[in-house]
């Protein structure tokens, strides 16, 4: 009998190395797995815009080279946040303070950042400034919104 994917398992399919991330024990090492997959991702992103910003140098547009340049800072500073954001100290990884139904948001907002940075990354050549721009911030909503719910179980 074949069951319907939940959340757990798209959430499982985007991190390398999966081993149970729902077991309270590899939480800790599955966030952090995750959040490493998301930096890839955008450290691809950054690398991309940097090519972006080469040819705008090459074709002498200083103006388009700077507006690059701002969303490569964004990027850079977003990827910080991510790769070096406290794991395991919240109580998200706590045995008696999150309910299932809450750990299952925190899990789709995990699948979202997974999912629109993926997005970004798939489409980045195609896209125009502004809607990188835009892609961009949504993404760092999802990041602010998760860790926002995340620390209201302090």
């Amino acid at each position: 009998m074949d069951r319907k994917r939940n959340i757990f398992d798209k959430v499982g399919s985007l991190i390398p190395g999966y081993s149970g991330y729902v077991e309270r024990e590899g939480r800790r090492n599955c966030d952090k797995v995750l959040r490493d997959s998301i930096v890839a991702q955008l450290e691809e992103i950054e690398k991309i815009l940097y090519e972006k910003m080469n040819a705008a140098l090459k074709a002498k547009d200083k103006g388009l080279m700077q507006e690059i340049e701002e969303v490569r800072k964004q990027i850079n500073t977003f990827i910080s946040k991510v790769k070096y954001a406290p794991h395991g100290a919240t109580a998200f990884f706590s045995d008696n303070q999150i309910r299932e139904d809450e750990l299952a948001q925190i899990y789709q907002m995990d699948l979202d950042l997974a999912e629109g940075t993926g997005n970004l990354l798939n489409s980045i050549t195609e896209l125009d400034l502004p809607e990188i721009i835009k892609m961009v911030g949504l993404n760092q909503s999802l990041y602010n919104k998760r860790n926002a719910y995340i620390n209201e179980f302090k």
